[in-house]
């Protein structure tokens, strides 16, 4: 493969530490600086930092220059914020205009009480601008969509390597490619670039390449996929945009200024190549006897090779790709092989999970080997690819690969993926060893900076569970299952977000899916829209900036409903709760505007009626109970109680004033039809976990209406729960709150029917299925046939962070600049643990209890504050924190139901706490 000098596009790397005169060496520390461009609506970078471990920062200066020597010299002739108070951990640049394409370089510097700690210099590049900074064309073929799929190459020069600056490649192909330079594949990502609505625009990929892979002659070559820009076979044929097509302009900038450019153009070649068949639901047939060499010496041969010609029909605009791109992210070996007979064979890799299968075969010439990827096995061994979504897709995931007969032979597929658990293999010549697959897992590649244990074995294998699902459905957009449809449905993004968010580094992946949504919803056309429930459907003219169901792509399933399009609202919030950036809340705040109005307009009484419903309960749809009103309702006075918020952050009174005054009266009056005076409650799980969650449920009544979710379940549904994904993610952390932690935990480790543990202990879960198999008695034909990984259901992961190992964000000052540290079941579980790795740095939670003694280690990274909230069972306990004795004066006891004793204003740094609730607190210590 290519060395990629920045393999990572996004966050450029560092080119030294520069120590300024007058400053101390030893008091000199590394910092961790990144410069990263976090969306495509501008060419304006964003400049982060993580303050220093035991250092109080007072002040931070960002300098950008256009050369190195003005850097050297301090001196930013674009941009120089000044020696000013602390700028914020994500800083935007304000300076000059940006050239495309052009390289600048940025020092961050910061000083304590005491003088300068450190600067840092970095180097990055400004996005090439569409179509201004091309000279690139956009290139296809003869296409026939019956023939094999094109490679496309070039023969160029270029002055020794040692005269060279930087090279930097750009590529775009919506229908995903490979590029080859002099016969190696270029760069790490796969499935590249991240599906978007095409007909709107396209992301382009940049590759930094090592000079020293340039000779004086080269090789350029693009092999092309359909991906979803010519997905022309499953949920009908209106879902292409267009025939495969290509862009790509490698820069070459030599040391003494001059500038090479090669760009696709009619002197570029192509021939059909070795992928005869590819669908990205469908999977791919590579006929390795048709393979390309790319070599210089084979490409002037020009053996077969025909003209390129100019596409009529491509992207009109172009970004450079900002989130995460596609990556191979881990590996899945396999576990058993069942022999079936008659050369078929089933490889169970023993996890679901979301990728391909590498294949590793000595074949002979022509010899086929076919590869049927599915979930389930039936009862007579073979694969069952119900689950799948074979009934609406009518394809079977299948990869299939001939061999060219010499030696070992290594092969992946390169322009589809699956969802799968079993692969059936045919074609072999002889009984297979394990080694001939390895599951290749594949995401996109946002870093995991959460992590969470405890000592229930059913919490840790929900969370197992949940990861691996969501691992699995974020491969460009967040998807409601890697098989039967990869949509990007807004009901099932805005329910795992939280989740997602705690486990990873999801910024930049969830702002390109509010592009996506963005972009979904910019016209005005005719689509589905949804009644009372599923099934009463009609057709209205969706109205711009209204969005769809599904986004992006042509498959939209209609108008969104209040309960799917409240993303809208709700991913901007979390988004900018998470990372304390304001730019997310400002660019989307007149797109939430126009969603809360379309829905207000839809009020009766302040009442929204239509919906689907809080989705899929254990068992299926069948079992929902919570009636559509309730929820959509619920949503709405969230979506105007986060309006009203970020009305009041950007400053913006009327608008806070007029959305208060709405928010109250909608709940009024959501009280008014729903709440049920004599019994407590507003009916169903769901509808009392939401009251609950959004603030509905005014705060005399919260006891009492979560004590009729504990009703509920024990009268109602024989001991568990019965929430749909609105439900799910919401109903530990609301009985927690309200004096039911006993109830939670129950639920949470109960291991007989009517079980989480059910889920593995009789189905054999590795993933979280679309309706959760919580009961023997459910019906099996229609549980198997449903998706085993839909993360719409991992809502609940988020609270094992904050709930659990009690990690929480401050609403008042986001972005993790002050923690609320919270735990609860600290007297039902034996300890907990979670880090979570901020902007600011490494937050840690870890407790234990030891007798009737609690002992908790917290970490609060630099620059921010906390507020912790200490659990005792009884007014005599006893705490220490790093071994003294902290006073009774010292705490503010708010919370007497769940019995906490508050800690204000703890600053950075490492706390041992130690809660003695019956012995001698220094016997204990």
């Amino acid at each position: 493969m290519i060395k990629i000098l920045n393999k990572t596009l996004l966050i450029v790397c560092s080119l030294c530490v520069i120590i300024n005169t007058g400053c101390k060496k030893e008091n000199i520390e590394e910092i961790e600086a990144h410069v990263e461009f976090i969306s495509n609506l501008n060419d304006s970078p964003t400049f982060s930092w993580k303050p220093f471990s035991g250092k109080k920062e007072v002040a931070s200066q960002i300098l950008v220059s256009d050369n190195i020597e003005n850097i050297k010299k301090n001196v930013g002739n674009l941009w120089d914020t000044g020696k000013n108070d602390l700028n914020p951990v994500q800083t935007k640049y304000e300076g000059a205009q940006l050239q495309g394409g052009k390289r600048y370089f940025a020092k961050i510097s910061l000083w304590d009480t005491e003088g300068l700690i450190a600067s840092k210099t970095l180097k990055f590049f400004a996005p090439l601008k569409y179509p201004e900074n091309w000279q690139a064309k956009w290139l296809t073929y003869s296409y026939n969509k019956h023939e094999p799929l094109p490679v496309f190459s070039k023969v160029f020069s270029c002055k020794s390597s040692d005269e060279i600056d930087f090279a930097r490649l750009y590529v775009c192909a919506p229908g995903f490619y490979e590029a080859y330079l002099n016969g190696q594949k270029v760069g790490e990502n796969v499935l590249d670039p991240g599906q978007t609505n095409y007909d709107d625009f396209a992301y382009y990929s940049v590759y930094d390449l090592d000079p020293t892979e340039l000779k004086s002659q080269n090789s350029l070559g693009i092999m092309l996929g359909n991906g979803w820009f010519n997905q022309n076979q499953v949920w009908g044929n209106g879902l292409p945009y267009g025939q495969p097509v290509f862009i790509c302009q490698l820069q070459i900038q030599y040391k003494n200024g001059e500038q090479e450019l090669i760009c696709s153009d009619t002197n570029w070649k192509w021939k059909s190549g070795p992928i005869t068949y590819s669908n990205i639901y469908g999977g791919e047939t590579y006929n390795a006897n048709l393979e390309v060499d790319f070599s210089v010496a084979e490409m002037e041969k020009q053996d077969g090779w025909k003209k390129a010609s100019i596409a009529s029909y491509h992207p009109t605009k172009l970004f450079e790709q900002f989130a995460e791109p596609i990556k191979k992210m881990g590996h899945v070996d396999v576990k058993k092989i069942f022999d079936l007979g008659e050369n078929k064979y089933i490889f169970d890799f023993g996890q679901n999970f979301t990728g391909w299968a590498q294949l590793q075969i000595q074949g002979d010439k022509g010899q086929e080997i076919t590869m049927r990827f599915v979930e389930e096995i039936d009862s007579t061994g073979n694969i069952d690819p119900t689950s799948t979504g074979v009934n609406a897709t009518k394809v079977i995931q299948t990869s299939k690969y001939i061999c060219k007969g010499e030696g070992t032979e290594i092969w992946e597929p390169r322009f589809t993926y699956h969802g799968f658990r079993y692969a059936e293999v045919t074609g072999l010549n002889e009984k297979p060893s394990p080694d001939l697959l390895k599951g290749v897992v594949v995401y996109s590649a946002v870093p995991q900076i959460g992590n969470f244990t405890c000592s229930e074995e059913n919490i840790n294998k929900l969370h197992e569970l949940a990861l691996w699902t969501l691992k699995g459905n974020i491969q460009g957009i967040p998807t409601d299952c890697p098989h039967r449809e990869r949509c990007g449905w807004t009901g099932d993004a805005h329910a795992l977000a939280k989740s997602l968010l705690y486990n990873f580094d999801a910024q930049r992946f969830l702002t390109k899916y509010m592009l996506d949504m963005r972009s979904s919803a910019r016209n005005e056309v005719r689509e589905l829209y949804f009644g009372e429930n599923f099934n009463d459907r009609s057709y209205i003219i969706k109205p711009n900036g209204i969005p769809t169901m599904i986004v992006p792509g042509k498959r939209t399933s209609g108008t969104a409903s209040p309960d799917w399009g409240t993303a809208m609202a709700q991913l901007p919030w979390y988004i900018y709760l998470q990372y304390g950036d304001e730019q997310i809340i400002k660019e989307f705040y007149n797109d939430i505007k126009v969603w809360v109005e379309y829905i207000h307009a839809k009020n009766k009484d302040g009442i929204i009626t239509h919906g689907l419903g809080d989705w899929c309960p254990p068992g299926g749809n069948k079992y929902i109970d919570c009636p559509v009103p309730i929820s959509s309702s619920a949503f709405h006075i969230l979506d105007v109680y986060i309006l009203k918020s970020i009305a009041q952050i950007l400053g913006n009174d009327k608008d806070f004033q007029h959305y208060s005054k709405m928010h109250k009266e909608l709940k009024t009056s959501f009280n008014k039809h729903f709440y049920d005076s004599e019994n407590h409650s507003y009916g169903t799980q769901t509808a009392n976990a939401l009251a609950l969650d959004i603030d509905i449920v005014p705060e005399s009544k919260k006891h009492q209406v979560a004590a009729a979710i504990v009703d509920n379940i024990h009268n109602e549904y024989d001991g568990f729960i019965n929430t749909g994904i609105f439900g799910l993610g919401r109903i530990f952390k609301v009985l927690c709150e309200n004096g039911f932690e006993d109830e939670a935990y129950r639920l949470l480790s109960k291991k007989d029917n009517r079980s989480f543990a059910t889920m593995w202990n009789k189905f054999g879960a590795t993933t979280l299925w679309e309706a959760l198999p919580t009961d023997v008695n459910f019906d099996h034909k229609i549980l198997q046939g449903r998706s085993h990984s839909h993360p719409m259901q991992s809502g609940f992961d988020s609270w094992f962070y904050s709930g659990i190992a009690g990690i929480n964000i401050s609403k008042e000052q986001p972005g993790f600049k002050k923690i609320i540290f919270k735990p609860y079941l600290t007297n039902h579980l034996s300890h907990a643990s979670a880090s979570y790795e901020s902007k600011y740095g490494t937050i840690a939670s870890s407790w234990k209890k030891e007798g009737e003694s609690f002992h908790w280690e917290i970490e609060i990274p630099s620059g921010v504050e906390a507020q912790v909230y200490l659990p005792y069972k009884n007014e005599k306990a006893k705490i220490s924190m790093n071994g003294e004795i902290v006073s009774d004066d010292k705490f503010t006891c708010t919370d007497k139901v769940a019995r906490f004793k508050v800690l204000n204003d703890l600053s950075s740094g490492k706390y041992e706490f130690v809660v003695v609730n019956y012995v001698n607190i220094k016997e204990s210590l």
